[in-house]
Formats: structure tokens, C-alpha cells, sequence
């Protein structure tokens, strides 16, 4: 049965079947749901790809998850929150998410020229981002929709929504002065993650502000994992005059630390004071001592990205207006005890 024929059926013009089946705010609750039983009832679905060529879309916007290896998983908690709040927005347009992983960045930006030029989705939010980007210039050429999760000096201008690391480094670096310390060391993601050039450069305002010393050593870039905590830490712990406090970009690699100072008999919170970083999940709750770090809404930005996305089509974008421009999205300290040190302990 077609379209034409449930109309005669339901005794409705074509185009009230076609809206009331596109869950349109036109037509009344109680004709979309006698629309919709009469469709399930005679076995009619509506041609998802001749609605598609008719507006020129797929409905189905994809999001490119940051590179990362088998023992990266940081992402998946603040990720899957993420997505959920991308779906939410999304949905009301009839449209789709899909998410694509990889694990290299060559992977990544071969399975990106793919989408893109076949055009399997209608826009892309891309993750990750590196200073110099060439995944952001390679879309902006193509003048495909996207939006960053991330800043970058790639691209050109282009839609974009960060965390705030600004922000939340200045806040951390001010209670651990507060609190008596004075040799805070970093420990960053390697490579040319743009949030590792931020937080470095935020954490050297920072420190410049307290008139605190940058001594050799005090910045560790590792893996952005468990594994890459632990071996910032070592190297830290090496040190002729170590720190008495540890800054963290990720919460992953601060649990690498809990277990380095346990090896070594040392104790968060008793003999370092360790700022965590992002919390990407609530693993951080069930650590002894609990640690401390910076908390986001997740959901809510996934929402924002997606406004931000919708914002560049050309039939629903100005209900977005207000979410084309670039945004630093909020970090919020959630306080807890291994940030805090004895006063014997700093006065070492």
C-alpha cells in the first residue's frame, strides 16, 4: 500500500498522512496516532530514501570518536553521555546518529575522505583535535557541515565547542597554592593534542601568576591512559627535588598515579596532593582517598554540538541561530581529599 492509498483510507489529504507520519506539530496528537495505526495496520512504511531525495538529506549525522588505543578508554564515559544528549536533539528531526572509532589517525582521516565524498552522512563532529588539524581543513574544503569538539588553528573559522581547561587549570592551580604548595608539576597528553597546548599554556600563566617556578622536569607528556599517569608519575618521583603536587588532564591518568605512589609507599592526599583533571567517569568516586577534578554535562554538551551541526542545514538552521557561534563549555570542581596534604608533607 502507498501513501496515496492510506490516504483514501483514512479519508485524509496526502500531505496530513505525510505529516503525521514525520511526527509534525501541524497535525494534532489524535490524528498522528490514528495515522500511525492505520499505517501499522495495513503494513505501510514510508519510503526513507525518496524523503531523503526530496530534501536533499540523509538524516543521519555522524560523529568521529578521538583516536585512541585498546588501553585508551577515557572516552567511552563522558562519550556515551555525549551521544545521548546528540540523539536527544537530533531525533526531533527524524534524524540519526552514527559513531565511527579508530585507531590511528590515518585510519581516521582515510574512513573521513570516505564519508565525506560518498557523502554517507549529512554532517560530522569531529573529536580530538590537534593544534595543526588537517581533518578540519579537509572538510572546510569541501565546504561539508561540521562542527569541533575541541579548538584548533585548523579549519579556518568553523563551528566549534571546547571545555573550558582555561578555567578549570587557573581554579586548580589556585587551591593547591591556597592549600601551601608551591612545586606542582603537569602531566599532559603527548603529541599534538590542542587540549595538551592549552592546559600547558593555562598551567604556565598560572604558575607565572603565583611567581611559582617551572623547574626542569615538572612537565610530563605521556599516553592519555592509566598506563601514561603512571609513568609521568615515575619519572616525577625520580626527581632530585619532586613535586608536592600533581596535576592531571584526565582522571585515567591520575588512577596511573594512585598506583605508582602505592608501589613506592608513598599516599595521595598524605604525601602528593593529586589534582585529577577531567573526571570522564565516576571510577574516581571509589579510589581512597577520592579524587578530586572537574566535572561536565556531558549530555548537555552533546546537545550544544548538535544545535551547532543543525545550525548548517539550510531548511532547519535557523531554529538554531543562537548556537552558530563558538563556545567554552563548563568545567565545575568537584572537591575532594587527595588534593590535600599534610603541612609536614609540604613543608618537605
Amino acid at each position: 500500500m502507498g501513501i496515496r492509498e492510506l490516504a483514501k483510507v483514512l479519508k485524509l489529504s496526502v500531505s496530513t498522512v505525510s505529516r503525521a507520519l514525520n511526527d509534525s506539530d501541524e497535525v494534532s496528537a489524535e490524528t498522528r496516532e490514528r495515522v500511525r495505526a492505520a499505517a501499522l495496520e495495513h503494513g505501510y512504511a514510508p519510503s526513507k530514501s525518496a524523503a531523503s531525495l526530496r530534501r536533499g538529506r540523509l538524516d543521519i549525522v555522524g560523529l568521529m570518536l578521538p583516536v585512541r588505543r585498546e588501553e585508551e578508554t577515557y572516552t567511552l564515559g563522558i562519550f556515551m553521555k555525549l551521544a545521548d544528549g546528540l540523539q536527544s536533539v537530533l531525533s526531533r528531526h527524524g534524524m540519526d546518529l552514527v559513531m565511527y572509532s579508530s585507531e590511528s589517525w590515518d585510519d581516521e582521516f582515510a574512513r573521513l575522505r570516505r564519508i565525506v565524498d560518498r557523502r554517507h552522512v549529512d554532517g560530522v563532529i569531529l573529536a580530538g583535535t590537534r593544534k595543526h588539524d588537517e581533518r578540519l581543513d579537509y572538510v572546510a574544503s569541501r565546504h561539508f557541515p561540521f562542527v569541533a569538539l575541541g579548538r584548533s588553528e585548523s579549519g579556518g573559522e568553523h563551528a566549534w565547542v571546547d571545555l573550558d581547561f582555561e578555567a578549570a587549570v587557573t581554579e586548580g592551580v589556585e587551591r593547591l597554592v591556597a592549600q601551601g604548595h608551591r612545586r606542582i608539576a603537569l602531566a599532559i597528553p603527548g603529541g599534538d593534542a590542542m587540549q595538551a597546548h592549552i592546559y600547558l599554556r593555562a598551567w604556565k600563566k598560572a604558575m607565572k601568576k603565583h611567581g611559582l617556578p617551572v623547574p626542569e622536569g615538572f612537565v610530563q607528556r605521556n599516553e592519555l591512559s592509566e598506563r601514561g599517569g603512571y609513568l609521568a608519575t615515575e619519572a616525577l618521583l625520580k626527581l632530585d627535588v619532586p613535586p608536592d603536587a600533581l596535576m592531571f588532564q584526565s582522571d585515567c591518568m591520575a588512577i596511573g598515579a594512585y598506583r605508582k605512589l602505592h608501589e613506592t609507599g608513598r599516599a595521595p592526599g598524605r604525601d602528593l596532593a593529586i589534582s585529577g583533571g577531567v573526571l570522564a567517569g565516576e571510577v574516581s568516586e571509589y579510589l581512597a582517598p577520592r579524587l578530586s577534578g572537574f566535572t561536565l554535562d556531558a549530555y548537555g554538551l552533546g546537545q550544544r554540538l548538535a544545535q551547532a551541526l543543525l545550525a548548517q542545514f539550510p531548511d532547519i538552521g535557523d531554529a538554531y541561530r543562537a548556537a552558530r557561534e563558538p563556545v567554552l563549555w563548563p568545567l565545575t570542581l568537584r572537591e575532594r581529599d587527595d588534593d590535600t596534604v599534610t603541612s609536614e608533607a609540604v613543608q618537605r
